[in-house]
């Protein structure tokens, strides 16, 4: 072959093949860490309110599929929830900084009532909440306190265990 010049390797330079592949390669490493990095910048923690309602909603669930009574209570030194029905237990812990207080307060209508921001509100704590297999639940209401905030009080329909949503007073 007296008219080619070889390079010393054996080689001139890279296929278009060579050159596809690894633009392939690139473009799916590319892909990856993008999918990761905006993952890692829209997950955050839930909130303790956001797990509260989680836990409500899968003890809900739980009756229901089970077609079973299920109770759900809150270990305060613990700081998770229990939700119990024929021996299991489900646990949804609460990973926050500082410490959660959280009762159930059963909605009587007895003697047990005080005044809280203009609201009367059932006193009488209770220990846990039932969530019966027909998808209602004891009528109950929750008062979430969380170290320095203002305590939140959750109010839940008996009927669908969803929060009672209530128009702000102010408004005309």
């Amino acid at each position: 072959m007296p008219g080619r010049a070889r390079s010393p390797l054996g080689r001139g330079g890279f296929t278009l093949i060579e050159v596809m592949v690894i633009i392939a390669l690139l473009g799916a490493l590319a892909a990856v860490l993008a999918v990761g990095a905006s993952r890692a910048l829209t997950e955050r923690a839930e909130s303790p309110e956001e797990i509260f309602w989680a836990a409500i909603n899968e003890t809900r669930k739980q009756a229901l599929l089970n077609e079973t009574d299920v109770v759900l209570s809150f270990d305060a030194d613990e700081q998770v929830f229990r939700a119990l029905a024929m021996g299991e237990q489900k646990e949804f812990p609460v990973p926050i900084e500082g410490r959660m207080e959280l009762d159930f307060l059963g909605v009587s209508g007895g003697d047990q009532t005080v005044m809280i921001g203009g609201r009367l509100v059932e006193a009488g704590v209770i220990d846990s909440v039932t969530f019966f297999s027909d998808g209602t639940c004891l009528s109950f209401r929750a008062r979430m306190s969380i170290a320095a905030r203002e305590p939140v009080l959750f109010e839940i329909d008996p009927w669908t265990c969803a929060p009672i949503l209530r128009e702000e007073e102010d408004r005309f």
